[in-house]
Parts: structure tokens; C-alpha cells; sequence
């Protein structure tokens, strides 16, 4: 390694893609989750137990975890709006800056989900899911396979991929990202940014990871005393009628998460591959290792799937931080709450670089202890201090609120309850000086935004919200 590239810690960046918080092996959850490689980095550097995503939605978590800026600050809290063409987003992502202002090489291989699909956000160079995938499936003679089986991409229904384990999209990116590694710049340092499509939907592991489960036992999913009460958010009703939710029998939901299980499995082992190619190279003491996802999946609990809620099956995600050995940071839970807009800054940071300071996220390293901690959906909106969750839903105006110490699955809803609103009061008045703050158009008259409730079960069960999804060039169809 040449003394230049020694001055700084090359960055090495891992998003999964509708992973859940719980969904990995040292949280010693009930989901029986084998990742040895993703629990080794923890042991070598810090794992963050209470992290949550503002906006669990793919677009504007990109935007998130790349620029600092929360969905409410960089004006993205749903998919396909305009959040990653901003002055903020363009001006201040992290690839834009490490490479001009640090000198890295920046390279990024996977889902970037950006708008337009070719935009580089910064980055020197893309390998883009699924384009530059699709076009490698039929260099192989494997045109149309993509999803070949011919489920959607928010479909969640088993499957077993439609190619074998070495021409899946997940062993493509890990490929891609081991080719970087022998053709990057050895003078400089770099950023590798790794996005796997994988575990979203469709739940479609290759052999043999879609029986790696099948000996396990599969926990039940879990259900809020809320759900088909009259206090339950009709956000959430309407979500379950249209994805079909509440017609998964048991049996297939079993499947599916043994599949979904599967998913991660896959990832964790194909990343024994670029570990071992770092250590090869002579750069993994040198390299700082980011590990997270952009929101989880609800996978069941509460007869919902997919995510874009605030319950922790959906906004909660791991983040792993694993540092070179010059700055001791060794097998550390930290319980504080944090943000994937936490990110960011933390490499800025360990660049040398100066975080802009209008941004929500803060370092990883100096996390507060007093942080209230908030988010914005198209639906609804929340705060958390890290004990207690609320969420306000626009349509009806309802409310949850979670007592996480000792409700960590959203069980049971306090929202209402003399003895508890204190706390909702004072969640609620944060929440809404911050989006206040923030000039949010959820807030109307200077109160959260407040529509009428209406559900229309024959036109929700008629829509298709998974969408038709098969073996198209590049994988479009969205709707």
C-alpha cells in the first residue's frame, strides 16, 4: 500500500434491501437468522441496536444515507419524487464529496433505485441493477431470466430463483465489487458502495439457500392488540386489503420467510468472498466497513408486509460500523438511538471532511444520550426518544404510541391512556416543531395534517399494489 493511500480509510458500504433490525444473528431474536460474516464485522467494531430508518421507503433512504438529510429536510418522503435531484442531494452526497474534496475513487454496483436510473449521485462509476445485470444474464445465454419465475417485485408469495446461485443478482454484485477491487486506483483511497436487491421481494433464494431453513423452526407472526380494533390506522387496513396480506395462510408464510431467511443467508456468505479479497489485497485493516439497510419488512407482523410504517418490523434496521484497528472500537452494542442519516457524517468525519451542520444525522461515534429522533412518510409521521414511539397517520388522524423497553414488537398500543399523555403530548408537540421546522405540507394551521378516513374494500382488493413484475428487459413495470 503506498504511503498516499495510507493517509485515509478506504470505505467499504453495504446496503441490504428490506432487511430487518431483528433479522440478524447476534441480535438473538426469535427469527433464526444465520450471518456469520455480518456478526463477525460487529464483533470487530459496533453494532447499533436501535436504529431506524426516517423514511422507510427505497428512494429517499438512498437520498438518506447518502447526503445526511433526512426525507424531511431533502423533501423525498416517497418514492419517484424529485428528492435526489435537490441542490442538497447533489451538492452534498457523500461520493460527490470524498471524491472532490478527499480524493477518493467512488464506486457504487447494484440497486442505486436513483431518479432518473442512470444518475450517478456523485459516484465516479455505476454497475447498475438490474440494467448492467440483465445485460450479463443474456451475455450468459440467461436472457429473460431475470425473474423469470414470473413473480413481481413486491409480490412476497415463495420462490426459488430462476437462475443458478452463480448468475444471481446477489453473487453478480459481490463479483462486481471483487473486479473494482483489482482494478481501482492503488494510489488513492476509495468508496465501494454495495446495494443488493436482495432480501426485498420477490422471496426467491437460488439453491440450495431456499432450503437452508427448512430444519428451523419459524416463528409465528407477531400481532399488535390494535390491529382490528377501532383505534387501528386506516392506512394499515387499506395496505393489508390491497397486498392481499390477510389471505396468507400460515403454511406460506412459514415459506416465506424461510426464503426471506435464505435471502440474507446468501448475501452474508457471498461477503466471505469480498472480506477474504480485502484481506488478500493487503486492505482490510485499512477499511472502514458500513453495514445497513434502507427499512425493514414487515414480513407477516401485524397482517402487514413490505414496510414504509414506523413499526419496528419496518423502520428498524441494523447498522454495523467496523473501523480500522488505530481507533479501538471492538465487539460494542450501542443502545442509543440512531439514524441511517447518522451514516454519512460518521465517513465525512473519518475522511477529514466537516459534516454540513443542517444536517439530522450526527456522528455514530458521539451519539447523544437525550436525542428525539423524527420521520415523515406519505402516510404518516414520527418521533421516538428512544423509550417510547409515536406515529400519527394523516388519514383519520390516528395515533400508536410504543413503550419500546418493554414492548419492543408494538404490541400494545398506549395512545389514549391517561397515564401515558404526558409522554404522547410532549412526542406529538416535538414531532410537529420539527416538521413545522421544517416547512413539511403535512402540517396544516400549524397542527399534523388531518384527512377523513374512507375505505373501499371491492376497489382495495381489486388493486394490484405488488404490481406485474416478470421477466421484463431491465426489470420495469413498476406502474
Amino acid at each position: 500500500m503506498s504511503p498516499k493511500s495510507a493517509e485515509k480509510p478506504n470505505i467499504v458500504y453495504i446496503v441490504l434491501d428490506q432487511w430487518r433490525g431483528d433479522c440478524l444473528g447476534i441480535a438473538d431474536s426469535a427469527h433464526p437468522v444465520m450471518t456469520p460474516h455480518f456478526d463477525q464485522i460487529a464483533y470487530e467494531g459496533a453494532w447499533y441496536s436501535r436504529a431506524y430508518a426516517d423514511c422507510p421507503m427505497c428512494m429517499p433512504q438512498r437520498a438518506t444515507m447518502l447526503t445526511g438529510f433526512t426525507a424531511a429536510q431533502h423533501g423525498m418522503p416517497h418514492n419517484f419524487l424529485n428528492g435526489p435531484r435537490t441542490p442538497i442531494a447533489r451538492e452534498q452526497s457523500l461520493p460527490h464529496r470524498l471524491t472532490r474534496e478527499a480524493g477518493y475513487q467512488t464506486k457504487a454496483v447494484g440497486k442505486m433505485h436513483f431518479w432518473p436510473p442512470r444518475a450517478r449521485f456523485g459516484f465516479e462509476d455505476i454497475s447498475l441493477h438490474p440494467d448492467d445485470y440483465i445485460n450479463f444474464l443474456e451475455e450468459q445465454g440467461f436472457g429473460g431470466f431475470y425473474r423469470g419465475h414470473g413473480l413481481g417485485g413486491n409480490e412476497v408469495y415463495p420462490a426459488v430463483s430462476a437462475v443458478p446461485e452463480p448468475l444471481t443478482h446477489t453473487h453478480w454484485i459481490v463479483d462486481e465489487g471483487i473486479r473494482f477491487l483489482g482494478r481501482r486506483d492503488p494510489d488513492c483511497p476509495f468508496m465501494l458502495w454495495l446495494v443488493f436487491e436482495a432480501p426485498h421481494s420477490p422471496f426467491d433464494p437460488p439453491e440450495p439457500y431456499d432450503r437452508l431453513y427448512d430444519d428451523f423452526e419459524i416463528p409465528d407472526a407477531i400481532i399488535g392488540d390494535w390491529v382490528d380494533s377501532p383505534g387501528e390506522p386506516s392506512a394499515l387496513i387499506a395496505d393489508r386489503i390491497a397486498r392481499k396480506a390477510d389471505r396468507i395462510p400460515p403454511p406460506i408464510l412459514q415459506r416465506l420467510r424461510r426464503c426471506y431467511y435464505g435471502q440474507i443467508s446468501h448475501i452474508d456468505y457471498q461477503l466471505g468472498r469480498l472480506f477474504g479479497e480485502l484481506k488478500t489485497r493487503g486492505l482490510y485493516d485499512n477499511t472502514i466497513i458500513v453495514i445497513t439497510s434502507d427499512h425493514g419488512e414487515h414480513l407477516g407482523d401485524h397482517r402487514l408486509f413490505a414496510k414504509s410504517t414506523f413499526l419496528e418490523s419496518s423502520a428498524r434496521v441494523p447498522i454495523i460500523l467496523r473501523l480500522p484497528r488505530e481507533f479501538g472500537l471492538y465487539n460494542r452494542r450501542v443502545d442509543k438511538p440512531a439514524l441511517t442519516a447518522d451514516i454519512a457524517p460518521t465517513l465525512l468525519e473519518l475522511a477529514g471532511l466537516q459534516p454540513d451542520a443542517a444536517m439530522d444525522g450526527v456522528s455514530l461515534l458521539d451519539l447523544p444520550d437525550d436525542r428525539v429522533m423524527f420521520g415523515e412518510t406519505r402516510d404518516s409521521v414520527f418521533a421516538t426518544d428512544g423509550r417510547f414511539k409515536y406515529s400519527y397517520f394523516f388519514n383519520g388522524a390516528a395515533e400508536l404510541l410504543f413503550d419500546l423497553a418493554a414492548d419492543s414488537d408494538d404490541l400494545h398500543n398506549l395512545a389514549g391512556l391517561s397515564r401515558f399523555a404526558e409522554v404522547q403530548a410532549g412526542l406529538r408537540a416535538a414531532l410537529t416543531s420539527y416538521l413545522r421546522a421544517n416547512d413539511r405540507p403535512c402540517i396544516a394551521d400549524g397542527d399534523l395534517l388531518a384527512t377523513e378516513s374512507t375505505l373501499d374494500y371491492d376497489k382495495l382488493r381489486a388493486r394490484n399494489n405488488a404490481a406485474w413484475r416478470g421477466p421484463m428487459r431491465y426489470g420495469q413495470g413498476y406502474g
